[in-house]
């Protein structure tokens, strides 16, 4: 609905000077086949925009210097006037809508080179260069605007993507470290809890068996021992229910190692402090990626090159360092996306640590990681979500657009009605009636002439009508009050000296 709604408002914006050209009081004004062209090549540019951006930058730019060449040399301001706000917004919605800029860039050659050639034939230098500067103003720097606002456009869609992918990740780790409290609890419950109620079971079963008791005590200690069973097997369901499945087990580094190994790579492992073979899973998880990006990076950019891995285990975590030499060999073109080293920054962002890669000043490459004990999540519960935040923006730019296109609408539609309403009101104040007009004869004086004459004139100096002789004042009338009718631009014209009427002509204008 929206596309639409800014579909028929660019339409409306582009159309009016069109409409304007067509019913403005000049000799060189659009005929109405010429109006109604314009307007149907604007109304499929329109449409064509979004799919064929470079064609319908070569069509609107063709088509404004159609129209400027055929009227440069008779009315400059109506050549340049009547399609450049259709050329301005189309050409800026094709650089916006382009996927490339190749094919935009070849229409704006052909449309420089056109104003070029086309202002020569025509009208010399001065139209060639006004043509010129006239495309570059009109179609070029808006091409170029909207090619800015498309990769602006990317850029923060890119960032909004990022930030889920981010918050995703975050709350994947929340999930993870929610589990291993949930494991946790469990744990404790089954060895404690546990431990006591088998306990008590066991003792209560002693007085059940006891000789010495009578029957009904017997009774009672059987009942107890029912009880704590029962209780012994909920706190088993319990268990279950806050244990997690069994996640895969993750590869030792030693095991990527000795993979890499076999397959020719020279590595070296050092390990210091026990501490560091025992991790948790999810930082377990975090040193085996960047263990395996980091030999994967190895291979393909530095082939042959021995690769040096420590492990070192600290008070506060970890510390990982992966460094390679220099390539021993060229290295080939291998398929990739580019991202790793970025993602493995992000995955270990994530649980809380720092992370850096870069190349060495000797030549190689260097990954250092440092990774705590625990992962450290830091999205509380309650924090608003990307995408809710991402929605909420949206919405807000959808309401300012729509605003924006209301406010564009009103303005143009504006504009329209009040020259068109200015033109009937200048014709309609202005009428000298045909039987008036009949009545004035030359050598009648002025004050008698003025009795019958209405309170304002149409025109000053009609264009394209010859200048009046020295010591004349001229007036002129609208013969009638409809300025679009057949007969709507004809003028009385009245001429005085001296006051005296000295002179007075029909003037008849082609409609």
């Amino acid at each position: 609905m929206m596309r639409a709604v800014r579909a028929v408002t660019l339409w409306t914006c582009a159309a009016s000077p069109v409409v304007w050209a067509a019913v403005v009081s000049r000799p060189h004004r659009l005929s109405a086949v010429e109006a109604v062209a314009c307007l149907v090549v604007l109304a499929a540019a329109v449409r064509l925009v979004r799919r064929r951006p470079a064609t319908v930058l070569l069509l609107i730019t063709a088509t404004w210097q159609v129209v400027f060449f055929s009227r440069a040399q008779r009315d400059s301001t109506l050549a340049v006037a009547v399609l450049a706000a259709g050329l301005v917004a189309l050409s800026f919605l094709a650089g916006r809508h382009a996927t490339t800029g190749h094919r935009g860039v070849a229409a704006l050659l052909c449309g420089l080179t056109a104003a070029v050639t086309g202002g020569l034939v025509v009208g010399g230098t001065d139209t060639a260069v006004a043509s010129l500067v006239a495309v570059l103003v009109l179609a070029v720097v808006p091409w170029a605007v909207g090619r800015y606002r498309r990769r602006y456009a990317e850029m923060v869609r890119a960032g909004w993507d990022r930030a889920e992918h981010l918050e995703r990740e975050a709350e994947r780790a929340v999930e993870q470290a929610g589990a291993r409290e949930r494991a946790r609890l469990a744990a404790e419950m089954h060895d404690l809890v546990g431990h006591e109620l088998a306990r008590a079971a066991l003792r209560v079963g002693a007085l059940e068996v006891a000789p010495t008791l009578p029957a009904e005590h017997r009774a009672a200690a059987r009942e107890a021992r029912a009880g704590v069973t029962a209780a012994a097997e909920r706190l088993a369901d319990a268990v279950r229910l806050l244990r997690p499945e069994e996640d895969e087990p993750v590869e030792p580094v030693e095991t990527v190692v000795e993979r890499a190994r076999r397959s020719g790579l020279p590595v070296d492992l050092v390990v210091q402090e026990a501490g560091a073979a025992q991790l948790d899973p999810v930082i377990a998880r975090t040193v085996h990626r960047v263990v395996t990006e980091s030999i994967t990076n190895a291979v393909k950019h530095a082939p042959g090159a021995p690769v040096a891995i420590s492990l070192t285990g600290a008070g506060d975590g970890l510390d990982l360092r992966v460094v390679n030499e220099a390539a021993r060999s060229a290295a080939t073109a291998a398929p990739g996306s580019g991202r790793g080293l970025l993602g493995l920054g992000e995955r270990v962002a994530l649980v809380g640590g720092r992370f850096d890669a870069r190349p060495r000043l000797g030549g190689g490459f260097e990954v250092v990681a440092h990774l705590p004990s625990r992962p450290v999540t830091t999205i509380a519960p309650g924090t608003p979500t990307t995408r809710t935040h991402r929605e909420s923006t949206e919405r807000r730019v959808r309401d300012s657009a729509r605003r924006t296109v209301l406010v564009a609408a009103a303005t143009c539609a504006g504009v329209v009605l009040s020259v068109l309403g200015h033109l009937v009101v200048d014709a309609a104040t202005s009428v000298l009636s045909p039987v008036h007009y009949a009545g004035l004869h030359v050598g009648q004086g002025e004050a008698d002439v003025g009795a019958v004459l209405p309170g304002r004139t149409r025109v000053d100096d009609p264009d394209g009508e010859p200048p009046p002789r020295d010591g004349w004042t001229c007036r002129y009338y609208s013969t009638h009050w409809n300025p679009f009718g057949q007969r709507g631009r004809d003028l009385h014209r009245l001429c005085f000296q001296d006051g005296r009427l000295v002179d007075k002509t029909l003037i008849t204008r082609d409609p």
